[in-house]
């Protein structure tokens, strides 16, 4: 192919250079969405790998201070408390059970204040970093670490329509984003190389969608395809831009605007 960009008069160069700004405008805006409506998806702030296992294959967790508790921590905890805090931890009332005066001296909040507070408080002298760095001092604090969750992952209906409005659109901009850069005067491995890694990264990133209804471990294939397509598609479009502004290159010829 003879045909380089550069050859383009200023005024087709100009156009592809505000096009390609309006990319990055869309993929900044694309990465906002993604933070708005997954963040707290798991139902805890900041976009974590949980988010989209929730989104996708549907998340559940237990309870931090239940899975400490039934392995045995602390282990100078009394039986009859241990049971108690359990008892509470697995019923349905956990946010209201947590001060109940009804209950009193076998209250979770008394046994844990008797219990656990010594290592487990914003003013321990404990030297252990791991037991400075879970606090249970207030009902905030335990209310983070007392949920069982269990969310259900996005219905196929919404599964099914993302993946028609995303899958066409992104694969056709992707090859003609593609075509762009073999119109560079970039040596074409690199261009090969960037293809490669944009359409692996998009099948691994969509095809994950669907893969995760049996494994949440397809959850980590969505993200590094994301990345890996997002990364590809930025540095196609960076080489897009040099060529067109860059002096000099391999096939250039004058043009009139």
């Amino acid at each position: 192919m003879n045909f380089r960009l550069r050859q383009l008069g200023f005024l087709w160069r100009l156009g592809l250079s505000a096009l390609i700004f309006v990319f990055f405008i869309g993929f900044f805006a694309s990465a906002a969405h993604m933070w708005f409506k997954y963040e707290n998806r798991d139902e805890r702030p900041g976009l974590t790998l949980d988010d989209v296992k929730a989104q996708y294959s549907g998340l559940e967790t237990v309870s931090p201070l239940l899975t400490s508790l039934r392995g045995g921590h602390p282990e100078t905890l009394k039986g009859p408390d241990r049971e108690t805090l359990i008892k509470w931890l697995t019923g349905d009332k956990v946010a209201e059970n947590y001060d109940s005066i009804d209950i009193g001296s076998a209250a979770p909040s008394e046994i844990i204040a008797t219990s656990c507070l010594q290592c487990h408080s914003r003013k321990a002298t404990t030297a252990d970093p791991k037991a400075k760095a879970i606090v249970l001092d207030y009902a905030d604090d335990i209310k983070k670490l007392s949920v069982t969750r269990k969310i259900n992952a996005a219905p196929i209906k919404i599964k099914a329509n993302s993946t028609h409005a995303h899958a066409p659109a992104m694969a056709t901009m992707s090859v003609v984003i593609g075509l762009l850069v073999l119109c560079t005067r970039w040596w074409r491995w690199i261009g090969g190389l960037l293809m490669a890694a944009v359409g692996i990264g998009l099948l691994a990133d969509i095809g994950s969608w669907w893969l995760s209804e049996y494994s949440d471990r397809w959850a980590i294939a969505i993200v590094v395809g994301g990345m890996v397509y997002n990364v590809a598609t930025t540095l196609q479009l960076l080489l897009v831009l040099a060529d067109l502004w860059l002096p000099g290159g391999r096939g250039e010829q004058s043009s009139k605007s």
